[in-house]
């Protein structure tokens, strides 16, 4: 954290705030009257990714005009998907050669032993240099990442490699143990994969952890043994007799179907705990990267289909265009690799910020004749998306309405004109329409008029738009004959309301406006609330005091409540703030 001046004013590392992990504190310097800017930076403990800001505060000053940043996930280096993508390649070679030997399509030379420790050579390197590249994207040392959850993921990898690795010795130095070491080493295979894909994605989507990891686990698996064993056998073609090459096709070919088939379930079932929505497939770029892959598999899976063995004895013809389109398939899925690599390098839509949620509130007419719901898309100021739905008071079928349209009022904002939105009808008694009209936070009176023949029918409804987070600082001195005082920074200025008393029964609210530098906003209009959180608020009558101060007159109860200020300046800045007060029994 800087101050104006860029010195820094922080005198110690952050830590956990009460035993939140989710929340940390940072030891300060006393802080003086101005600016400060914090530039803050986290490293995701599922999948590495760096997310980081800044923000600006003041003490006792304003820091508008000071560049802020909001969170953003930083892009992951090319440095990173080379690193992911040597070691996905290297855990195919691994496993598909070690599966070979064990189910006994990799030939009898060897071959399928000594690609599975090239697989091994390349998963060693490609964790390596995954390693420094999530160390510099976090910015830190590597014993501090290896200290993190991000580098306990990297060190379980390390140690199923090693396994692996030590069962790859074993298969070389001992022949006879040949299998059972190979077999051994696809097992520490798939728990490198596990620690993997634990470390991903998969462990923070929007299904159960179990479900969604089991599932990945199950797809990289599957197309290790299906690719993997696909290099092994044409490696294993190599010197072979015509009748031996057949047969190892013979074992291999059952096996790559059934892999085919998990890999594409698999996929699919990712992809939709991944995605939001269809449209994510091209308004993302990891939609774009996943349905690029799924495409790409497609033609993969259409050329391993014309090499399934056809009935009968093979031929040097056959086995020669299988040789041929087998090194295409294989091609075709190194370049599949590369982009499952990127998918690991991108924040998956189902990850990303979650969409604002949206308001609903019901009600029916005076004559109880008509019931209606009303939705929104987003309870943020703006555009939004409007759905109505209308129904008969007594059977709850829907209504078919000739014109239906809803009109807004403001009601804190007394000098806004109300405005009208016609909606279209939609399905099953629905009508549908999109516009800016709630254009600030606060209450909103929204009428729903609904005409049909015979007659119309008027709906009061009323939302209310939540005010954004503010901060607000209390000065409240025991023993002090002063009240306190609830000091709130809006985005056009501050407002200061202070109870007198701060009690059960009649009380006053002092209320100011004034700018970042403590001097009185003129303020031509204001509007106070309060009521118990959760309940309808109440209006409260106003009085004038001077240009920036007023006074509104309260009746409070024990308990928490929540007192609204809406005001309009005299330069036409609207200030909005929500206090909450908790008044003694």
């Amino acid at each position: 954290m800087l101050d104006a001046g860029g010195a820094p004013e922080q005198l110690g590392r952050p830590r956990a705030a009460g035993g939140d992990p989710s929340t940390l504190e940072v030891p300060l310097r006393r802080l003086r009257r101005g600016v400060y800017t914090v530039t803050w930076k986290v490293l995701s403990a599922v999948d590495g990714h760096a997310t980081d800001g800044t923000f600006a505060f003041g003490v006792r000053a304003s820091p508008s005009g000071v560049a802020s940043a909001s969170a953003t996930t930083s892009r992951s280096s090319k440095f990173e998907l080379l690193a992911r993508w040597i070691f996905l390649l290297g855990m195919i070679a691994l496993i598909g050669g070690a599966v070979a030997a064990v189910a006994r399509f990799g030939g009898g030379s060897g071959t399928d032993l000594g690609l599975a420790a090239i697989g091994w050579a390349l998963a060693a390197v490609g964790l390596a240099l995954l390693a420094e590249a999530q160390r510099a994207n976090a910015g830190t040392s590597l014993g501090e990442l290896l200290d993190s959850s991000v580098g306990t993921a990297l060190i379980w990898r390390a140690a199923a490699l090693g396994t692996a690795g030590l069962a790859l010795l074993v298969a070389w130095r001992r022949p006879v143990a040949r299998r059972p070491a190979l077999a051994a080493a696809a097992l520490a295979a798939l728990g490198v994969v596990v620690a993997h894909v634990d470390a991903g994605h998969a462990a923070a989507g929007g299904w159960p952890a179990a479900i969604a990891v089991a599932a990945q686990v199950t797809h990289f698996a599957a197309a290790g043994v299906w690719l993997g064993g696909l290099a092994a056998l044409l490696l294993g073609f190599r010197g072979a007799g015509a009748g031996e090459k057949a047969e190892a096709v013979g074992r291999f070919a059952p096996i790559a179907l059934v892999s085919v088939l998990i890999v594409f379930a698999t996929g699919v079932l990712r992809a939709i705990d991944e995605l939001n929505a269809w449209g994510d497939l091209l308004d993302s770029g990891y939609g774009r990267a996943v349905l690029a892959k799924f495409c790409l598999l497609v033609l993969i899976v259409a050329i391993a289909a014309r090499n399934r063995p056809r009935k009968g004895p093979a031929t040097g013809t056959d086995i020669g265009a299988l040789r041929r389109r087998s090194r295409l398939e294989l091609g075709l899925a190194v370049v599949a690799v590369a982009l499952a690599a990127l998918l690991g390098t991108l924040a998956p839509p189902g990850s990303g910020q979650a969409p604002p949620p949206g308001l609903m509130v019901s009600g029916a007419d005076f004559g109880t004749t008509t019931r209606v719901e009303l939705k929104t898309a987003s309870d943020e100021p703006g555009p939004n998306l409007f759905t109505l739905a209308v129904e008969d008071y007594d059977s709850g079928e829907a209504v078919a309405a000739d014109r239906v349209s809803l009109r807004f009022t403001p009601l804190d904002d007394p000098g806004v004109s109300p405005s009208t939105l016609r909606l279209k009808k939609g399905p099953g008694g629905t009508y549908t329409g999109t516009g800016p009209n709630l254009a600030f936070d606060g209450r909103w009176a929204v009428d729903a008029l609904i005409e049909r023949d015979g007659g119309a029918v008027d709906v009061p409804l009323e939302l209310d738009l939540p005010v954004p987070k503010q901060f607000v600082s209390v000065l409240d001195i025991p023993g002090s004959p002063k009240p306190p005082e609830y000091t709130m920074q809006t985005e056009n200025g501050y407002i200061r309301i202070s109870p007198d008393p701060e009690r059960p029964g009649p009380s006053r609210i002092f209320i100011s406006t004034y700018s970042e530098f403590e001097n009185p906003v003129p303020t031509d209009q204001l509007v106070v609330t309060a009521g118990a959180p959760g309940e309808p608020p109440r209006q409260l009558p106003v009085r004038r005091l001077g240009d920036a101060r007023f006074v509104a007159t309260v009746e409070f109860e024990p308990g928490p409540v929540e007192i609204g200020v809406v005001a309009r300046t005299r330069s036409g800045s609207r200030l909005r703030g929500v206090f909450t007060i908790d008044v003694p029994n």
